[in-house]
This record gives structure tokens, sequence and C-alpha cells, in this order.
């Protein structure tokens, strides 16, 4: 693990020492020593035909009752008042790819604890999950906070596997919990982070373990919604930044007038990140993984609409264009789904890398030999901690202009298309706007999303809702 996770370090310049000065908003009903909850009825599926199957695999932590915060002004009588309590003990862990806003979640937390009670204590766990299975701390201070409030990145305390699932890691986790006394843990991530969290959280009542586990929505990828939480920490900044870059290749495929730009941005399997990036920035197209999965579009299906588009625009005497992907391109056409769902399999089942090929059915063997040599390793490659395809490193945007750039060419053979030859150039704006510089909405959203644990049973999840802006 690095030794110099929480150092307290200098502002790297000018742009970060002023962003650091930025006081993040409360909502009022977040203001003050003490807050005023309300609960509220049990908290249901979205979906009532899975309301049986989650009670099954969360009996004792499903359907509790919906916590809302009151503004101090509210209604007398309306809510419970959160009195001054002892010292509370709170473990704090970054679970999630790192994503702009995660630092001012531990700065709004730790603010939080020592409004309730200044002995309250919070602890970072040092390089991510494991440091959580190690018991390796960080106790956060004011000193420690200093140089990392607004700031981009993870680095305060930084991050490693980003699950916590398995029997050991489990046990794990909660024996850090009880040899720290914590009342309360909380883990800052995506979708799989806090499906572990709800998981450790069943565990832990279970167990009789005091802790109660709190999840924090801190995601770049947008895709952690619903009828509660309006989005997640960091996608609005790293759709920002993306989209400013995209905006410059625009201008820069105007300026040439002969090259497609294609553009492969994160999100995993949504495409929220490229849509709102697509809205941002105006490009020529956009591929969204959702609308392939749902027409059923093939491979070459896909190709040929992106083949027509950049016909239709030479008959207009453009030979430019750009074009937006999403990380999750390439899982939503249907045989490419399927021939990674095969991969995947043989991976579980402990097939070498350099055998799979050769025990793939014939269908998925004939697709795999169709493929460029580049996107065939990229395939092979070894599975997330999820267990899910690596889809950061396959290089769809260089697959989709690999095969784009031959149908032109045939096109061209057969007289079809008379425009200039086809070029392209593809980019991946995947890390990019990871480590960003928080956008204000985000500075607020992450600073006012601690949870107030003494007023919690068990496990929550925590968001704002309509606070920011």
């Amino acid at each position: 693990m690095n030794a110099d996770y929480g150092a307290p370090t200098e502002l790297a310049g000018p742009l970060q020492q002023r962003r650091a000065l930025y006081q993040p908003r409360l909502p009022p009903c977040l203001q003050g020593a003490t807050v005023r909850v309300e609960y509220g009825d049990a908290t249901a599926t979205i979906d009532p035909t899975g309301a049986h199957a989650v009670a099954q695999a969360f009996p004792r932590t499903y359907g509790q009752r919906l916590v809302t915060f009151l503004t101090p002004d509210g209604a007398a009588g309306a809510g419970k008042a959160v009195d001054e309590r002892p010292p509370i003990r709170v473990g704090v862990v970054f679970s999630g790819r790192q994503s702009p806003g995660g630092h001012n979640v531990v700065w709004g937390l730790h603010d939080a604890l020592k409004a309730y009670n200044p002995q309250s204590i919070l602890y970072g766990f040092i390089g991510g999950t494991e440091g959580l299975f190690a018991n390796k701390t960080l106790e956060i201070t004011d000193d420690v906070l200093a140089s990392y409030k607004n700031q981009g990145g993870f680095d305060l305390l930084g991050r490693s596997i980003d699950q916590i699932r398995s029997s050991k890691q489990v046990s794990a986790a909660m024996t850090t919990c009880q040899d720290l006394n914590l009342d309360g843990l909380v883990i800052v991530g995506g979708v799989t982070s806090n499906s572990d969290a709800a998981q450790l959280a069943e565990t832990l009542v279970q167990k009789n373990c005091k802790t109660k586990v709190v999840g924090v929505p801190v995601s770049l990828n947008g895709d952690l919604k619903n009828q509660f939480v309006e989005t997640t920490v960091g996608f609005d900044t790293v759709c920002k930044v993306n989209s400013q870059l995209i905006s410059n290749v625009c201008l820069d495929a105007i300026s040439a007038g002969k090259y497609y730009y294609f553009v492969r941005l994160m999100g995993r399997k949504a495409s929220h990140v490229a849509l709102e990036c697509a809205l941002q920035s105006h490009p020529n197209m956009l591929i969204m993984g959702e609308e392939v999965a749902l027409s059923k579009l093939t491979l070459m299906e896909v190709i040929n609409k992106i083949c027509d588009g950049v016909q239709a625009r030479a008959e207009l005497g453009k030979h430019h264009g750009v074009l937006l992907i999403p990380e999750g391109l390439i899982e939503s056409i249907p045989e490419m789904y399927a021939l990674i769902q095969e991969i995947s399999n043989l991976h579980n089942n402990n097939v070498p890398v350099t055998e799979i090929p050769t025990q793939l059915s014939p269908w998925a063997a004939a697709l795999f030999q169709f493929l460029p040599p580049f996107i065939r390793r990229e395939l092979l490659l070894h599975q997330e901690s999820d267990n899910s395809a690596q889809l950061s490193q396959i290089d769809t945007e260089q697959l989709l202009a690999h095969l784009v750039e031959a149908e032109m060419i045939k096109r061209t053979k057969e007289g079809r298309y008379k425009g200039k030859k086809f070029s392209s150039v593809c980019h991946f704006f995947g890390y990019q706007a990871r480590g960003s510089l928080p956008s204000n909405f985000d500075c607020d959203y992450a600073y006012g999303s601690w949870p107030y644990l003494p007023s919690y049973d068990s496990s929550w999840f925590d968001w704002l809702h309509g606070n920011c802006g």
C-alpha cells in the first residue's frame, strides 16, 4: 500500500489552491449540529414482481422505513428531533473506481461527525477494501483534509479491489468493524460497491454486529438511479469535462475537414455519459447501447448505419464528423454479448487463455476469427473483480473504425460511394476526467451526502434529492 496516502501535501498550483477555498453548500435541513428526521413508509422495489426475491435475499434489512430530513422550522411535532448523543466512531472506505467528488464525501462526513459531537472519530481505510480487510486506518482530521478539499481523485485513501463478497472478505470486514468498535461504516462507490454494502449490512445484522452500513452513490457512470437517486456523485463533472474535450475534437474535425473521430466514453453498460455528452457537445452521431440492444442490431447492422451516415454527409460535401460510442456498446450487440459470455464461462472454468479460442462453440469461433487480432486479444483479458468483461480495455472505437473503413472501401469498389477516402481518428476518453476537479454541483452533492448515522437502524443508502441546484 502507498505510504503517502493521507499525507499532507501542497496543492499543485493556483487552480487547485483556488478550488480548495470553495465552501460547499448544504440544504437547510442539514445545517447545524442537530437535524430533524421523519420516518416514512417502508421502502420497496420499483418492480413489485422482484419484491419477494429481494426480501428473501435480505430478510433482515429489506423494507426499512424511508428517512426524510426536515427543515429546522418544520411543523412542530412533524418529525423526531435528534438530540446530542455520545461520540460515535465511523469508518469510510473508497470501494469503487475514482470519481470526482469522492474526497468531499469524506470531508462532509468528518464535519458532520464533529458537529454532532467533537469527540467523534472518523477512520479512513487505506488502500480501499484491502485496507478494510487488513484494518489499515488513518484518522481523518482537519489537517489531513486540508490538501484534499474539493480536489479530484481518491488519493487521500486510495482504492484497490472493488468487492466485499466472499465469506473470507465479509468476515474480515466484520472483524475490523468489531476491533475498531465502529458505529458505522460508509462505503463510497457505484453499483457493485453498494450491492456489496447491502450484503455486508445483512450479514452484520445477522451476526449481531452493531456497525451500521451506509452506501454513498459515487460513480462517474451515472448508472445508479431509481425513484430516490437522481444522479451519482461525479457524473456531472465527468460529463462536463468530456464534453469540453469532445467539443475540441468537433472543432478540429471541422478545421481539417477530412477525418471522422470515433470517441469512446466510459459508463460501463449504461450510455448515460455518452448521451449527456452528446446533448452538451452536439456530435454528428451517437450510438446508444440501450437502443442497439432493444433493436437487436447485429455488428454489421451498426456498421452499415454508420456508413450510411458517412455517405449521406459526403453527398453534402462533408467528409468529416464525430461519433460517440459508449463503453458498453460491445456488450449491447447480441452476437458480441454471446461471445463475451462464452469467453467468461471458460474463464470461470479456469481454461487457460491460450486454449479459450479452441473451446468456443462453432458460431462463436467463427465470429472470433472474423474480428481483428487486437480485439481478439482484448476479449481474452481476465475479468474484472465483479466477473464482468474489461470494457475499458476493449477498443470498440477502433473496431468500428476498422469495419467502417472496410465497408466504405467495398462501397467504393461497387460504385455506391463516390466521396473521398474514409479516414478515421480514434480516442478513448476513459481516464482524462476521472481525476478532475469536481464541479460545484458535485462538491455540494458529495459534501452533503453524509449519512446521519445515529438516526439510522442498520443499513442505508444515502442521497440528496433536489438540493444541489
